[in-house]
């Protein structure tokens, strides 16, 4: 004889479930709003030396934390299998990129860094082990990594170009081949996979259950990625002003559209490698 859960229950769950997913969230949007944002706003340019590892540490325990969390509604905040094999693996192909590009031994602010590979190791084996459904990829999917990428690149160069004419004499240096091939990689991992998980993923998917219509999650996520971006204000207005809530909206329709933000985050890293290689490179 089977044994139903009561309903009060269920329901008692789901709203403690859905506390911590706020709870992680939150935290997040301290990390990356009061915490790099708000301490970069007051110090720049000489900001502590400890604010970027402990930014980019947590944020990273912080979303594989939520991935375990929500394991078994990840669709519900963007995630398929092709993000999830980037938010597993990409911090330590980050590290890699890293250490290939040091010739001579780490510096030691460097170190706190490879607290991403036990973090990335802990995620997978408690992914491994509780084999969570994931929404298979379609024609449909991989198109969009296609599309997310063209879009990035597309906005890449339209911005990057606007600001190369603002100021030619910004373009001292010389682009490489190797920089045309690593720089969008490096910006998904850095920019792509510290902000896309928070606000078109997880803030998204929280917002969403909370009944909130995708138009205003649409148009929040925006501003909070806009907000986050403060220290901008002082010192590139243009890009406060302009170039970050345009960016906010264009990644946040691509994830809304996609509902992947493996295609937000190939968006955002190819629109950030672009942009600073049209606007600061010599051809």
């Amino acid at each position: 004889m089977s044994v139903s859960t009561p309903p009060d229950t269920a329901h008692d769950g789901r709203a403690n479930r859905n506390k911590v997913t706020w709870w992680l969230v939150a935290g997040l949007l301290a990390l990356r709003i009061a915490l790099l944002g708000g301490v970069r706003y007051f110090t720049y340019p000489e900001y502590p030396s400890w604010v970027q590892p402990v930014f980019e540490v947590g944020t990273y325990l912080l979303t594989a934390l939520l991935v375990w969390h929500e394991r078994d509604r990840l669709s519900d905040h963007h995630i398929d299998t092709a993000a999830l094999v980037l938010l597993i693996l990409g911090k330590p192909l980050d590290l890699l990129l890293r250490a290939l590009s040091i010739p001579a031994a780490w510096p030691e602010s460097s170190r706190p860094y490879l607290l991403w590979l036990p973090i990335s190791i802990g995620l997978l084996v408690a992914l491994v082990l509780a084999r969570p459904r994931l929404k298979s990829m379609r024609a449909r999917d991989w198109l969009w990594l296609l599309a997310g990428s063209a879009i990035g690149i597309a906005e890449g160069m339209l911005t990057g170009y606007w600001i190369r004419m603002q100021n030619p004499y910004r373009a001292t240096h010389q682009l490489t081949a190797t920089i045309v091939a690593f720089r969008p990689l490096q910006q998904m991992l850095h920019a792509g996979m510290a902000e896309e998980p928070l606000f078109r993923g997880f803030l998204w998917g929280a917002l969403r259950r909370a009944r909130w219509k995708e138009v205003w999650i649409w148009l929040l996520q925006a501003a909070l990625f806009w907000i986050s971006h403060i220290y901008y204000l002082g010192n590139v207005p243009l890009s406060f002003w302009v170039l970050v809530p345009v960016g906010g909206l264009l990644l946040g329709l691509v994830a809304w559209r996609s509902r992947s933000i493996a295609a937000s985050m190939l968006a955002h890293g190819f629109s950030n490698a672009t942009f600073g290689m049209v606007a600061f490179y010599r051809f």
